[in-house]
């Protein structure tokens, strides 16, 4: 007769009732706790248990049963009190143990059998986990809060059930139990509450329910943490846990990344990984488990947790692991439905969606992966800093901000940081680095150990090398979320993403997301697999955004001066115009600029330059040019106010400045005299390509038309036209003139990325700005279906304005553009387009006449098949058509 079969397949050939006794005790434990603590206080206090109902609990019909059956039933718990008094000013902390009860008659259920569930007031403290032993098994630490003068009381009930996994078999050799050994077996535990803080741990724990999916990979939980304070109750701070974690075969490998920044991605048959616990250490540790053979299937796991080198505690897991090519291996061989069903694991579309829609909407006011940084020591490193030309600061301490991997150095005496020439004076001081570096916001901090000068070079020759590593981001979102588009339901990639790779036309792809029409939209990566800094833009090469103006059909300069350069595409309906007075912050305090008494307009060229009418042009700085001249009695701004704001007298400029009064040395008053727009309708039509549409689509011509992919099918046969929004709304209620030079304008995707709570919008409203190559998805002027990312897109998979995020999957570790309109800024006449930077910051404050990469967008059609592949960057999606 079978019960229940491993690999959740369950048999029942007849029905039989087991009688299962638990006996649960003792009735009553008691025990008061008296300690010296580190400030010679007395600590006093008392905890005692008491039943509040039977200790005994007869189970019927106790086949192994899934978690939800088991916590239907009403048969199968076991109530408690802890009733507590702690009059001192510590914490005092208690242990909740299972250890075996009464020996019976027959066979008793092995402990790795029965799931244990333990609540406390409607809170789930353990939540179905399966113990190894009952050897004094502790499940679970508690505290009763300093000063509780009153009695403080905590209502526990322990539930349990046999695991729905257990086989019993009269045929088969492998089973758990037979059917005799079953019919006569039982389980027999007692609970005990321990206040023995000298010997007691924190319980090892790990996540239950479904199995948790990351880049197609299964994964589980777990926690290991200490006491709050182990100095105050005279433990040892050098206490070291050890988590070993094994497969009950050898068809699983494991792979793990935990809270402190330590990664290992190569896997292997079984961890062992060695913490040091100090004073309120907390270790998370995601541990990924793959099955050799690529085959799904499922396991028990075993977790055992060592202190100090003894074995403490021992869990059992079970799980669903799947092979890395899940779509292919269940069935999804459609593109589509692969990215969604992948994303959970899931055994169907509709499944997957809901699991999707389920996550709810993510935190777009962090990045994703969010991050805490640790530091990262190499110790003795010789030759490890060498500098030339500058004195260092010192200090002896140095503190790490987690929030952003930088270092601050300070003097523990309060005394000022010390600026000094290197030297052995200082082994055992902590620099930056020269005085160029400074001694707040350091990236890498270093200590001394000795130095050596040649000349005006110093040199740390051994030292330590303190940096960041990062280190708490496996909580992070990962994975697909939904939005919106113009054409319905949107599912993106967000945060540490590595399974949305694609081959295609020779090029590697990641996938952005999926669009509302069910197309699946793809940004350029590189020619080679793990392409990084400019081989992920076209053609290994950087571009300025806007467009250059032609003369002779050769460009000689970027324009930025005028509200109109944010446009993919832009129009040029200008005039000669001077601006009213407006505020003008551009300026480098000790640069000497080129001032004259007058200027010229060359229209060939549309721009200015400085001319002689009766002084010759003068260099001086801002605040040289607020001096008086003795002979005129003038202000110099007065007698020279026009500059294009150039080291060079003869440099041309798209603005001339005419400065109007001087401030301070970075800041004055000025007038603009430009050739600009002449009003805002003007700054919204598209008659000419931007520089980044026209390299886009040059490259789109050269290296995506009428090439095939190996079954002789053209490339551009994968490719379906999409929208591009090129995001020119100005809906801020003041800064929102568009195209006056005197005025700051802010435009939308500036307003929901910068604001206190971050927005983003995938819909495009105005047809000017809806980027497409057929009429079907817009205003068709797009010569093929290619263009940019927007910095909404950018925000969705995990960007934030002004933080860097070294681990998400559009980060490339070097500069590009995207698609949207930021700001014009009134002071200093400059336009900004949305950029993504090497440290993956969302950045709005970048020039059109910036030259960064450019990343092609397309969008592939929604049947698109999987040839071959999983989506990893080893292994990316090869596709075919339907």
């Amino acid at each position: 007769m079978v019960l229940n079969m491993k690999n959740n397949k369950k048999i029942i050939i007849g029905l039989i009732t087991v009688f299962l006794i638990v006996i649960i005790g003792v009735g009553y434990a008691f025990f008061s706790y008296v300690y010296t603590g580190e400030r010679n206080e007395i600590v006093t206090g008392q905890i005692y248990m008491k039943l509040v109902e039977n200790n005994e609990i007869l189970l019927k019909d106790a086949i192994p049963q899934s978690k939800e059956d088991g916590l239907k039933r009403t048969d199968n718990s076991f109530s408690f009190q802890i009733n507590a008094k702690n009059t001192s000013n510590e914490v005092i902390y208690y242990g909740i143990s299972l250890v075996e009860g009464i020996e019976q008659e027959g066979t008793r259920i092995k402990p790795e059998h029965i799931m244990i569930y333990l609540e406390c007031d409607g809170e789930v403290l353990i939540d179905g986990i399966r113990y190894n032993d009952w050897k004094d098994q502790r499940i679970y630490v508690d505290t009763i809060p300093a000063n509780t003068n009153t009695e403080k009381v905590k209502n526990y009930t322990l539930r349990m059930w046999i695991d729905e996994n257990v086989h019993i078999s009269d045929t088969d050799p492998t089973a758990d139990y037979t059917t005799e050994i079953w019919n006569n077996s039982y389980a027999s535990l007692k609970v005990k509450v321990n206040g023995n803080l000298d010997t007691m741990n924190m319980p090892l724990s790990i996540e239950t329910g479904d199995t948790m999916v990351e880049n197609n990979k299964a994964y589980f939980m777990v926690n290991l943490s200490n006491y709050t304070d182990v100095t105050t109750y005279g433990l040892r701070a050098s206490d070291t846990m050890d988590l070993v974690i094994e497969g009950t075969n050898k068809d699983i490998e494991f792979s793990y990344k935990d809270s402190l920044g330590n990664v290992v991605t190569e896997p292997t048959e079984s961890l062992n990984l060695s913490y040091p616990f100090n004073k309120n250490t907390n270790v998370e540790v995601q541990v990924f488990v793959t099955p050799k053979n690529d085959a799904n299937g499922d396991t028990d796991i075993s977790i055992t947790l060592n202190k100090n080198g003894e074995r403490i505690q021992s869990l059992t897991k079970h799980m669903n692991v799947y092979g890395n090519n899940f779509c292919l291996n269940n069935g999804f061989n459609k593109l589509y439905d692969c990215i969604l069903a992948s994303d959970s694991l899931a055994s169907n579309v509709t499944t997957a969606i809901s699991n999707i829609e389920a996550k709810g909407s993510p935190n777009l006011n962090q990045t994703a992966p969010t991050y805490t940084y640790v530091e990262d020591i190499t110790e003795d490193v010789a030759n490890v800093l060498s500098v030339t030309g500058y004195k260092f600061y010192f200090a002896d301490s140095y503190e790490l901000n987690p929030d952003t991997g930088t270092f601050r150095l300070y003097n523990s005496d309060g005394s000022g940081v010390i600026t000094d020439n290197l030297s052995d004076t200082y082994k055992d001081y902590y620099t930056c680095g020269g005085t160029n570096v400074g001694y707040n916001s350091c990236s890498t901090i270093y200590k001394i150990d000795t130095t050596s000068a040649s000349g005006t070079t110093y040199t740390i020759t051994k030292g330590d090398k303190i940096t960041y590593k990062i280190a708490s981001s496996i909580r992070s979102e990962v994975g697909l979320y939904k939005t919106e588009d113009d054409y319905g339901d949107a599912y993106f990639y967000r945060g540490d993403v590595n399974n949305n790779n694609v081959l295609l036309g020779g090029y590697y792809w990641k996938i952005v997301r999926t669009n509302g029409d069910d197309s699946i939209r793809l940004i350029y990566n590189g020619t080679t697999p793990n392409a990084t800094v400019n081989a992920t833009a076209i053609n290994n090469t950087s571009y300025t955004y806007s467009a250059k103006y032609p003369l002779d059909s050769s460009p000689i300069g970027a324009r930025y001066a005028d509200p109109t350069y944010v446009g993919y595409m832009y129009g040029k309906n200008f005039e000669r115009n001077i601006s009213a007075e407006t505020s003008y912050g551009n300026i480098v305090a000790l640069t000497k600029y080129y001032f004259g008494d007058d200027y010229e307009f060359d229209s060939t060229t549309e721009t200015f330059k400085l001319k002689t009418k009766e002084l010759e042009p003068i260099s001086k700085t801002f605040s040289e040019m607020n001096e008086t001249d003795t002979e005129t009695g003038k202000k110099f701004y007065e007698l020279y106010p026009y500059t294009c704001k150039s080291t060079s007298s003869t440099s041309s400029c798209d603005v001339m400045i005419e400065v109007k009064s001087i401030s301070s040395a970075t800041s004055a008053k000025v007038q603009y005299h430009s050739y600009s727009s002449v009003d805002k309708e003007s700054t919204r039509t598209n008659e000419m390509s931007s520089n980044a549409k026209t390299q886009l689509e040059n490259w789109y011509s050269k290296n995506i038309v009428g090439k095939t992919d190996d079954n002789g099918n053209l490339i551009t046969d994968y490719i379906v036209d999409g929208t591009f929004c090129n995001d020119r709304g100005t809906t801020h209620s003041t800064y929102n003139s568009g195209y006056l030079l005197n005025q700051t304008t802010y435009y939308a995707p500036y307003l929901r990325l910068t604001a206190s709570n971050v927005s983003t919008s995938l819909k495009c409203s105005d047809i000017r700005d809806k980027f497409s190559h057929t009429s079907s998805k817009g205003n068709a002027l797009l010569t093929y279906p290619v263009a940019l990312i927007t910095a909404d897109e950018v925000a969705l998979a995990g960007g934030h304005s002004g933080s860097k995020n070294e681990n998400f999957y559009l980060r490339t570790n070097a500069y590009y553009w995207t698609m949207s309109p930021s700001l014009f800024g009134s002071a200093s006449a400059i336009t900004d387009v949305w950029s993504v930077y090497p440290t993956g910051t969302l950045r709005q404050w970048d020039t059109v006449t910036n030259s960064f990469g450019v990343r092609a967008v397309i969008n592939l059609r929604s049947d698109v098949l999987i040839a071959q592949g999983d989506g990893s960057v080893e292994n990316p999606f090869v596709l075919k058509l339907a």
